[in-house]
């Protein structure tokens, strides 16, 4: 017969199951009531049919809630407040959870007092269970918000406390006490049971049981109802104001109050009373009526949210709940009578990205009690991290309001710098943050810290892209210097709360400097609450030496990450293509560039040569105002252009000289920042032989060296550039304009190279230095300003031959007209028949005339009361209302005679060898002034040593020199300094080069040598030693840094961070000796009184001569005073209280 196979299935019912205990013990635990068992085992019944084979399967996983009669549901809830009785405890080792989930089930079902039951299972420990009757209050719910705070192990609802001094526990189940003095095991103080839950029977009978059936012995007559009080601590909330929202995340605690116990109004006033326990988690109470056996008691935080709209109303705030309230209570706002916390006023004036709690006007009050409020409001609010006090909508007049901020967010608006730099975007805003107290205030550290129930204030991103890392460098600490006199940088804040993720943090400060050409380098410093981010612009100092090259970063502070953008080049150019620059408007430069080395390191310079500034001079724009060039396309921008006519220059006539010469030239670093400092100097190059075409001033070096552009420019020289008639017909200062156009052509096209139009210097040598210095005497607005600096090379405004007057200037024209064979009845008549000359006839005029003159008969320029309104020393009676930097000097090989070269070697070339007796005669009677003043001149012969014989006429030269040197050059230098420091608000720096240091076989003298760095030119290789090298690099670093700075010492005019590549380089200051300067020789030594004597000769002693002549002082007017030009003595008009004058005066 075959075998059977029978399958029996069974419910979860209490016939089909069988628990079986042992080892009984009463009063286990500390507990006079519970009963323990050392071990339980839970079994199936099945039918026995007496087969040997059984195999019994359970549903795994499966958790029984039905028993017989009762249903059971778990409730969510861990603890009961009362209502537990017959209690039993199971060893660990004993029994297991689901045996006593079975055995609580159980034994409820068969107690028909039995309501639900409670199981906790302690960690290492035994397990629980307790039966149900008639509870009161479930409290303690899995999704409760818990204060992580707590030293309780387990948090207090769930009934344990814990002893930390003892390290012993007490569970409370119910109103009953279990494992007092119970040890806790290593590392369970955080979380003492594994498991613990109530259970209740779903269609319980508790509030219609009769008291017959004496199931009165769990519950626990309630005599502890709230009393009113608790009802005066709340409002109630219009629930139709409230927005429901499910999907919304709010903390909050929850409770079960059973409707036998409590009346509505009990509920109520119980759930209140919990909420004002609870005054810092508390702010809003619910009461529903979930079903007919409960309550259900919910307990929320501050449950407003506002939008990020700086106003003075909450009527963009609203309450979020995320289930729909009955009777919803909120706490009434009540104030401490003081302020609990010191508030910090953070320096920055705007945060954005932040989270506001509430918006509370305060517009009505005193503005001091109104902060008051707004300090406790935020005191109030335990998620309140600071507070902005504003005066919003300011163009309506403004309103003061109070915003309680759960997060700071992005501060930016840095108030620590003085605002003098900035990448982040401050406009104007309709809100006041500026005046004390208005601002945004911060809670102190202590009291920041905010509890776990608070919103989340983090924001979602705060960048729109990811930041590549190929786009910035990483540095080391050991590449930085900190120096705390740094003043351009800006800082943004970026608080914890709006983003944890420090990666965040720092895309956004690296992508806010990604946006912003002018940073270059930013940082990022962890601090308590935030992460600080500083920018920073150009802050790299580099010194560089014959045998090194070291580089290093600026910064204000210390910082843990530092990164510097990658250089992108602003010039167009790679591998296979010219660089090229878009010049709008016009058309596109095609330029060069070239490789050069300067001490041990290697530079790309680009080079954008004979770029035109203004439309050629030629024709009838011959003896008129410089006009735009229109052109279009693209421009060769790869070979110098011509340089203007000046006299001396030979016949025939070279090819690099021409009329057609207003060009001017670009040098570019590679790798420059941007808004790089910008050097234009003025210098007409004299054909050299040997030159090749090539330019004789190459910026490549200098601007390689010192890390910003050079711009050279030619301008109109003699009679091309000043050539007038005294009066407004031919106003004359061609030449001053056309220097203007170029600077306005730097100021409208130089950004496109990497230049900042605001960073201008302008620099000129020998006589175009007192060209150029009468640009820092123009009025200009500020906004208008051609440039910022200068740098004056062997001239000054204040030359007695600087300015000619007009008389002299219609002179000059009628002696070239008669020269060239023009006629000179009207200035008409000479102008037209000279601008149909040939440019080589009127240079060769300009030549043999000034061969025999002395510097008064110079051209140059004239008060033509349009550009030029007074003179100089007219001018410099009156301060200045611009700053300008000045940096001036001269050189000691320099003089009248020196500069005269060319024109008496055209002389010689003429075969006019008397010319040079003639032009000596004219020098020295240009020592009595323009009138040729027989005791001045007198006592400067004397002064000078100029009596000589044609036996010693190399002596007689060298006086003469050094005569019209201090006369001419070096002493107006000197006062210009004086006056300028005294003028104006600019820095004033002097310098002076010593007798033969140079090489005076080239055209350019040693400060200008050194200066572009000659002595690394190609083309000179071999004629400059070592120690002439070492001596240009610092000379070149010095320049650079007043370039830059507008103080030869500081790379960066905000940082006060000395070079230390030679000595400092001291202001020019009056001391014992005399001002302070800078001898440019080996050494680099500082010097005071520069010729201080030879200079008192000529303000003092020729000044008294002049004023001793009593008879023409008095016939002048006031007027005529005025007007007078004064020369080394105008120091005696302006200087103030002077020493007496002696009456004679010793060599």
């Amino acid at each position: 017969m075959e075998s059977e196979v029978s399958c029996d299935f069974y419910s979860w019912t209490r016939d089909n199951f069988a628990c079986v205990t042992s080892d009984q013990e009463q009063d286990a635990m500390g507990s006079l009531k519970a009963t323990s068992f050392g071990s339980l085992r839970c079994q199936v019944k099945v039918r026995n049919s007496g087969k040997d084979s059984l195999a019994v399967y359970v549903k795994k996983g499966y958790e029984s809630t039905a028993a017989g009669q009762k249903s059971f549901e778990p409730t969510g809830f861990q603890n009961v407040l009362s209502g537990l009785y017959s209690p039993v405890v199971f060893s660990a080792s004993g029994a297991n959870l689901t045996d006593t989930h079975t055995y609580c089930l159980l034994a409820c079902d068969n107690d028909s007092c039995c309501d639900g039951f409670i199981i906790t299972q302690v960690k290492g420990g035994p397990t629980i269970c307790g039966l149900l009757s008639s509870p009161d209050i479930l409290l303690c719910h899995i999704n409760d918000w818990r204060d992580t705070s707590a030293t309780q192990a387990n948090a207090t609802c769930a009934g344990v406390t814990y002893d930390q001094g003892s390290r012993q526990m007490t569970l409370s189940l119910g109103g009953q006490e279990f494992l007092q003095g119970l040890a806790l095991l290593e590392g369970t103080q955080d979380s003492f049971t594994s498991f613990q839950q109530v259970y209740l029977w779903k269609d319980s009978d508790m509030g219609s049981r009769p008291e017959s059936m004496g199931c009165e012995r769990g519950m626990v007559p309630r005599s502890d109802f709230p009393g009113d009080m608790a009802t005066e601590l709340f409002s109630p909330v219009d629930i139709t104001q409230v927005i429901v929202n499910t999907s919304h995340s709010l903390p909050s605690q929850q409770y079960w109050l059973f409707t036998h116990l409590f009346s509505a109004e009990q509920a109520n006033l119980w759930c209140l009373s919990r909420c004002a326990q609870e005054p810092i988690f508390c702010q809003l109470a619910d009461i529903t009526k979930s079903s007919s056996l409960y309550f259900t008691c919910f307990l929320y935080p501050e449950a407003q949210v506002c939008d990020n709209v700086m106003e003075s109303n909450a009527k963009n705030c609203s309450q979020i709940l995320p289930h729909q309230p009955t009777a919803l209570f909120r706490r009434k706002v009540v104030l401490n009578d003081r302020v609990k916390n010191f508030y910090t006023r953070l320096p920055f004036q705007k945060l954005t990205g932040i989270s506001i709690r509430d918006k509370v006007p305060m517009s009505g009050k005193l503005i001091s009690n109104g902060f008051f409020e707004c300090e406790r409001l935020c005191d109030r609010d335990p998620c309140c991290t600071g507070f902005g006090f504003l005066n919003v909508s300011q163009l309506q007049g403004g309103e003061v309001t109070c915003l309680t901020l759960n997060s700071m967010g992005i501060q930016t608006c840095n108030e620590e710098s003085g605002a003098t730099w900035r990448i982040l975007d401050c406009g104007s805003e309709d809100t006041e943050v500026h005046t004390y107290p208005f601002g945004w205030y911060q809670k102190p550290a202590v009291w920041s810290d905010t509890p776990s129930f608070c919103p989340s204030a983090a924001l979602q991103s705060l960048t729109e892209e990811k930041v590549t890392s190929d786009s910035w460098q990483t540095l080391a600490l050991s590449s930085v210097i900190v120096d705390p006199s740094i003043k351009h940088f800006d800082v943004a804040h970026i608080s914890t709360a709006a983003t944890s993720n420090f990666s965040m943090a720092q895309d956004f400060c690296l992508q806010q400097c990604s946006r912003h050409q002018d940073c270059l380098v930013t940082t990022l410093q962890i601090q308590p609450g935030v992460v600080r981010c500083v920018f920073y612009p150009d802050i790299q100092n580099c010194i560089h030496s014959l045998r090194s090259h070291t580089c290093w970063l600026l910064l204000h502070e210390e910082a843990t990450y530092i990164y510097r953008k990658s250089g992108i080049p602003l010039v167009q150019s790679d591998v296979t293509s010219t660089p090229s620059v878009r010049i709008d408007s016009f058309g596109q430069l095609q330029g060069g560039s070239q490789v050069i080395k300067v001490g041990t390191a290697w530079k790309q310079v680009y080079r954008f040569l004979g770029v035109p500034y203004a439309a050629p001079p030629l024709a009838d724009n011959r003896f008129r105002a410089p006009e735009v060039l229109n052109w279009t396309g693209s421009w060769d921008a790869t070979k110098p252009r011509a340089s203007c006519w000046q006299p001396g220059t030979r016949t025939p006539t070279p090819p690099q000289i021409n009329e057609d010469c207003l060009y001017l030239n670009v040098f570019v670093p590679e790798n420059l920042v941007s808004n790089a400092s910008v050097l234009v100097f003025f210098h007409n190059t004299m054909e050299m032989e040997g030159s090749g075409g090539q330019l004789t001033i190459d910026g490549s070096i200098l601007a390689a060296v010192g890390n910003f552009i050079v711009v050279t420019a030619n301008y109109r020289l003699g009679v091309f550039g000043f050539l007038s008639s005294g009066s407004d017909e031919v106003a004359g200062n061609w030449g001053l304009l056309d220097q203007v156009a170029a600077l306005t052509w730097v100021q409208s096209h130089i950004g496109a190279f990497g230049g900042d139009p605001q960073r201008v210097t302008l620099a000129a040598d020998r006589s175009g230095a007192d060209v150029a210095s009468i640009h820092l005497l123009i009025s200009r607005p500020t906004r208008l300003q051609l440039f910022r600096k200068a740098l004056l090379m062997g001239g000054s405004a204040l030359s007695p031959a600087a300015i000619i007057s007009p008389e002299r200037a219609q002179q000059q024209a009628a002696a070239l007209a008669k020269e060239v064979g023009c006629p000179t009845s009207s200035i008409q008549e000479v102008v037209s028949c000279l601008r149909q000359k040939p440019a080589n006839i009127l240079n060769d005029a300009q030549t043999k005339l000034l061969a025999v003159s002395g510097p008064f008969h110079y051209w140059g320029p004239v008060v033509d009361g349009q550009y030029l309104r007074e003179l100089p020393s007219r001018r410099l009676k009156r301060p200045l209302p611009v700053k300008v930097d000045l940096l001036i000097g001269g050189s000691q090989d320099d003089g009248l005679i020196n500069r005269a070269k060319a024109v008496k070697q055209f002389e010689e070339s003429q075969g006019r060898t008397n010319s040079k007796t003639a032009f000596y005669q004219a020098l020295q009677n240009s020592l009595g002034g323009e009138d040729s003043d027989a005791r001045i001149l007198a006592a400067a012969v004397w002064y000078y040593s100029l009596e000589h014989s044609t036996d010693d006429y190399a002596s007689f030269s060298r006086a003469l020199e050094n005569a019209t040197r201090d006369y001419f050059i070096i002493c107006p230098m000197v006062n210009m300094a004086s006056l300028w420091a005294r003028r104006t608000r600019g820095n004033v720096f002097m310098y002076h080069v010593p007798e033969s240091y140079g090489h005076g076989s080239l055209e350019l003298l040693a400060d200008v040598q050194y200066a572009f760095g000659l002595p690394f030119y190609s083309a000179y290789q071999g004629q400059f030693s070592t120690e002439e090298q070492s001596l240009s690099l610092k000379v070149m670093q010095y320049f650079s840094n007043f370039i830059r700075s507008g103080n030869p010492n500081y790379p960066h005019e905000f940082s006060r961070k000395a070079a230390e590549f030679a000595t400092p380089w001291p202001d020019f200051i009056p001391g014992a000796g005399g001002e302070s300067y800078k001898e440019l020789s080996a050494q680099l030594p500082n010097r005071q009184g520069l010729k201080q004597a030879d200079c008192s000769f000529w303000s003092k002693y020729i000044q008294t001569l002049k004023d001793a002549d009593g008879a023409k002082d008095a016939q002048l007017t006031k007027s005529e005073e005025e007007d007078l030009e004064v020369g080394p003595g105008l120091e005696e008009d302006l200087s103030g209280s002077l020493e007496p004058v002696p009456k004679s005066y010793s060599k």
